[in-house]
């Protein structure tokens, strides 16, 4: 299995969004995939057409604990997700959410050649409990603004040593904006080959499709931004799935 985190700089990045869009393209490819909520606000089964309050989640009422049978929904032939559940929110508790998440994988089973996406909100520190895991890469997502570039200046000073399973992808990018085209030009030289080589471009086909409460490869399948999760997708294919 290929264990994908993807987690926004800070909140609002569009993270909920580029899981969705990365599972349907990577479906396309013909690779099984299964997207996995991790954000209480439960948001990701709504690209997938699910109920906002659809109870059969991965974490229980309450939230104190995982649910005892874990059952995935099957939306597209190569596609599951795995929605959070909204009245788990009640009572998150971030210290428990990685062991919840062990118990959901060992219930599910993924086979070895599946794509797992992980949707993990901002403020949730996963890395010290997932970062030992061979198996894991992480895609950090930033927009093209003051903020994340700030942000992105902190974690570069306090981490100078960048592991090789980490990346970083540009979300809702505007080339034609000269703020947004300096920093893509800074970032690159920052980052190297840890930004992702292709960028998700801004699009409002992808929130049309949230809005339809379908993927954006079903509302809008000729758009700019799913040529876009097209490119990401043969992206993570050559360099997590050859691993």
């Amino acid at each position: 299995m290929h264990l994908v985190a993807i987690q926004g700089l800070r909140g609002g990045c569009g993270s909920t969004s580029i899981v969705a869009g990365l599972a349907s393209t990577l479906a396309l490819l013909h690779q099984p995939v299964l997207a996995i909520d991790l954000c209480p606000n439960n948001i990701l089964g709504l690209h997938f057409g699910l109920p906002f309050d659809e109870s059969s989640a991965w974490m229980q009422r309450g939230g104190q604990s995982p649910a005892q049978n874990v059952f995935a929904f099957r939306q597209l032939e190569r596609v599951a997700v795995l929605p959070f559940d909204r009245h788990a929110a009640q009572n998150y508790d971030p210290d428990c959410v990685a062991d919840f998440l062990e118990h959901a994988l060992q219930q599910l089973a993924p086979s070895s050649g599946t794509f797992v996406l992980l949707n993990i909100p901002h403020h949730l520190d996963l890395r010290s409990r997932l970062g030992p895991r061979p198996d894991i890469h992480w895609l950090h997502v930033l927009e093209a603004d003051p903020a994340c570039h700030v942000l992105l200046h902190y974690q570069l000073h306090d981490n100078p040593h960048l592991p090789r399973n980490h990346h970083w992808l540009i979300n809702r990018l505007q080339p034609s904006l000269k703020l947004s085209h300096d920093l893509l030009e800074l970032w690159r030289m920052a980052l190297g080959q840890w930004l992702v080589p292709c960028v998700i471009h801004e699009d409002e086909a992808v929130r049309e499709a949230l809005a339809r409460k379908q993927l954006l490869s079903e509302s809008a399948p000729h758009c700019l931004a799913m040529q876009d999760f097209l490119a990401l997708a043969s992206w993570c294919v050559k360099t997590m799935g050859a691993q």
